[in-house]
């Protein structure tokens, strides 16, 4: 049996090597992005990259499922492989928003239903310990599941942001998994390695250059395996977990929440494609890529840090911790609106003009 890190040191070998032979196939098939005024990219570049991660997370989930003889996995990572194949589509051909959005439901209904069958089967209390909370906590994890994948492919804008995300939030997923068990070996603190190695696989196709973009075929799977795994992990290793895996994926929640929230007041829509989310605003401010994602990497980092310490410590210096992380998120935030309104109104001179 593989340890957890030859898990997740197979799942970044696969992957990165699959990317050279995916990169020409690609191309060849018209997976081309070219840029537009909402892009932040200058050059076309083969887009659907992400198809490797869908690979190797879906074949090594299948591997593990296999071994353990664990059907609430292949149901897992079928889904997500199901949610990959439909993206891709529309990352060739194109499809309508309100059809991806039934696909993610059906996907997201789906699994929470096999992952909270024993509360439901069974009366037992749950998150919130009645039939009529338990069935509010489960719209609220479907919502959860649901945007959060969309969110992902939301912030998957500038070269290796998402990718960086999958990564560090990955490990961080695991280790809390770990440090509230005791072992790497249960089998979401598992995928959870599968999937931050093949994001760490991915990135050198990705960053600082981009020789393929991730494409919705690799954003929305990852979106949706990331927020269910904060589910699975929580049921497992203890209700606990929630607030502190939820934290985990702050930075690209408040980000989406905000920028959609921004833009619904100014009565756009806010599904449509846009360079509005702070991490594009502080591009547009003249930042480069790799400026702005490793930042966001090495706050995402502290974060981590900051949510192992919750796992050990008391109530009052657990709200404090809360605190910090989300705090820290706003404070980034204001840091990418002021340096953008301040490029904007040096190019226009009118601050009417930096939208």
């Amino acid at each position: 049996m593989l340890t957890a890190i030859e898990w997740s040191a197979i799942s970044a070998l696969v992957t990165w090597g699959l990317g050279f032979a995916l990169q020409p196939w690609l191309a060849a098939r018209g997976l081309i992005d070219h840029p537009n005024e909402r892009s932040s990219h200058r050059s076309a570049t083969v887009r659907g990259g992400g198809l490797s991660i869908v690979v190797v997370v879906g074949g090594g989930g299948l591997m593990l499922a296999l071994g353990q003889r664990h059907g609430l996995l292949a149901i897992i990572c079928g889904a997500a492989t199901l949610l990959g194949a439909v993206s891709f589509v529309d990352d060739w051909r194109g499809l309508h928003p309100a059809t991806r959005f039934v696909c993610h439901m059906i996907a997201g209904a789906a699994v929470l239903l096999v992952l909270l069958w024993p509360e439901l089967r069974n009366h037992r209390p749950g998150l919130l310990g009645s039939d009529f909370l338990n069935a509010v906590s489960f719209l609220f994890l479907l919502l959860w599941v649901v945007g959060y994948t969309n969110a992902f492919n939301f912030m998957d804008g500038i070269n290796g942001l998402a990718g960086g995300q999958a990564a560090i939030t990955g490990l961080g997923m695991a280790l809390l998994g770990r440090l509230s068990t005791g072992q790497w070996s249960e089998t979401p603190i598992l995928i959870s390695l599968v999937v931050a190695g093949a994001a760490l696989g991915f990135l050198p196709h990705n960053f600082p250059q981009a020789r393929m973009f991730l494409g919705d075929v690799g954003s929305v799977p990852m979106g949706f395996l990331l927020a269910t795994l904060v589910v699975w992990l929580a049921r497992d290793c203890g209700w606990q977990l929630l607030i502190p895996l939820s934290l985990l994926h702050a930075n690209f929640v408040l980000d989406t929440s905000i920028t959609i929230y921004r833009r619904f007041l100014r009565r756009e829509r806010w599904y449509s494609p846009h360079r509005e989310h702070f991490y594009q605003r502080l591009v547009r401010a003249g930042r480069s890529h790799p400026f702005v994602t490793l930042r966001e990497m090495a706050l995402q980092m502290v974060v981590v840090s900051l949510m192992a310490l919750y796992v050990h410590v008391g109530a009052a210096t657990r709200l404090g911790l809360i605190a910090v992380a989300v705090a820290s998120w706003l404070a980034f935030f204001y840091h990418c609106e002021l340096q953008f309104q301040k490029s904007c109104e040096r190019q226009n001179g009118e601050p009417q003009a930096c939208r």
